[in-house]
């Protein structure tokens, strides 16, 4: 039932926002989450490589 007052148009305004909202979000967790995979794979090597010298 769509209502006779007119109310769709701002509904899906509204949607159409939190939705454009939502996106951008996912995007920067998404960046946020490549940095730390770099930084992680950086400890990682840093690890190895103190890891060698120590049984070497």
């Amino acid at each position: 039932m769509i209502s006779s007052n007119g109310s769709l148009p701002i509904i899906s305004i509204l949607v159409l926002a939190f939705s454009m909202l939502l996106i951008t979000e996912v995007f920067k967790l998404k960046k946020i989450q490549r940095r730390l995979v770099k930084k992680v794979d950086i400890m990682q090597k840093k690890i190895d490589s103190l890891e060698g010298k120590k049984e070497g």
